[in-house]
């Protein structure tokens, strides 16, 4: 039987854990959870360098706590509620913590199994203590950006050629001119064969 604080107590410290180390910006309209929540919103949304990140977490005394916090946290991804989705499983013995002081102080002394989930890829659960947890997200982050730059520099240039093939093609002796430039050749036209001969060897 579960006891102590609830999981979404923890989502919440740690998102403010977050914020005072300068990691995310989160508002307290966001944080605090609303009167009449349902649960297809996550516990904690946030904004992590202008991208929505949200924290489900679990307890590990939870039942297959590690499965049902990244299936949470891929679901939100997946819904479009957020670009990057942080499951975490707590250490049981933060639970015994009476205080919210306590468990403040115990999150930030704590080794998380924490695992990230992006349009990039999922990274799977691993040890991580706060400044771990922040170098992930930073990595995270830059794979993001990385892989949407040029994601819409190729959008980009594809449309420019699909708008530029028909002009350049209606200009007089264009393609042969381009073709040399490119060093681009055309096939050697085959030879006809006349009636009865043989194809050559």
């Amino acid at each position: 039987m579960e006891t102590g604080f609830r999981e979404e107590v923890f989502n919440v410290i740690l998102a403010q854990i977050l914020e005072e180390h300068g990691v995310i910006s989160a508002p307290e309209r966001i944080i605090k959870a609303r009167p009449g929540m349902t649960r297809k919103m996550p516990d904690v949304l946030v904004y992590f360098r202008g991208l929505r990140l949200i924290i489900e977490g679990k307890v590990e005394d939870a039942p297959n706590a590690e499965e049902s916090a990244l299936s949470a946290a891929r679901q939100r991804v997946e819904d479009g509620l957020a670009h990057i989705g942080v499951a975490v499983v707590y250490p049981a013995l933060l639970r015994k913590l009476e205080k919210l002081e306590q468990l403040k102080r115990g999150l930030k002394e704590s080794h998380l199994r924490v695992a990230i989930y992006s349009e990039s890829g999922e990274s799977g659960f691993t040890l991580a203590n706060i400044e771990e947890l922040t170098h992930m997200l930073y990595q995270t982050f830059d794979k993001l950006v990385q892989e949407d730059v040029v994601k819409r520099a190729t959008e980009i240039l594809s449309e420019a050629v699909e708008k530029a093939a028909p002009v350049l093609a209606a200009i007089p002796g264009f393609p042969d001119e381009a073709a040399k430039i490119l060093g681009i050749r055309a096939f050697p036209a085959r030879k006809k064969k006349k009636v009865g001969e043989k194809e050559d060897e």
